[in-house]
């Protein structure tokens, strides 16, 4: 059960407009996160044009950062994010079946890219002493050094989501 009340679409901040509006051509919806930080306009408005970054946009599919973005929030154990990220996976093109496997570690699915990036994830997330050299090898084998600071900043601003979904209490949407 959410810790906040949510901002209720007719006490949308008017600051707000414009993020509310992106979110709703981009995810079809004002997530509940986003609701929440609403509290709070001016972490909303950082929060979504970084995360917007990371994931919207850029030079990586779409789809392959789902696939990334799932991995993050099943390793965190976050309900509320691994379900947005599922139904988005699914949206853009990524069959249960390969969301499943990725949840059970079995990337034998994934090209040498996907393996390299959901290696990333389980390296980011698993340690807070950075990753491993040899990690960081791999996907620079794989990615070129833009790519590279796209997938380490959906899995940050991922870890910062799954976070902020605890500690908030939110439910999956």
């Amino acid at each position: 059960m959410a810790h906040l009340p949510m901002v209720e679409p007719n006490d949308e901040p008017v600051e707000l407009k414009a993020v509310f509006e992106q979110l709703r051509q981009t995810r079809g919806r004002v997530p509940g996160m986003y609701r929440t930080l609403a509290h709070q306009p001016a972490v909303l408005t950082a929060h979504r044009a970084y995360f917007h970054a990371a994931l919207d946009t850029g030079v990586l599919p779409r789809a392959f950062k789902e696939q990334v973005a799932f991995k993050v929030a099943r390793l965190r154990g976050t309900a509320y994010c691994t379900g947005s990220h599922r139904s988005y996976a699914l949206k853009h093109g990524v069959s249960a079946e390969q969301l499943d496997a990725i949840d059970r570690g079995d990337y034998s699915g994934l090209d040498a890219r996907g393996v390299a990036a959901m290696e990333l994830a389980e390296a980011m997330v698993g340690s807070r002493k950075g990753v491993a050299d040899d990690v960081f090898a791999g996907l620079k084998k794989q990615f070129a050094s833009n790519e590279i600071v796209e997938l380490v900043s959906l899995v940050g601003i991922m870890e910062l989501a799954c976070s902020l979904a605890e500690v908030f209490g939110l439910d999956a949407d």
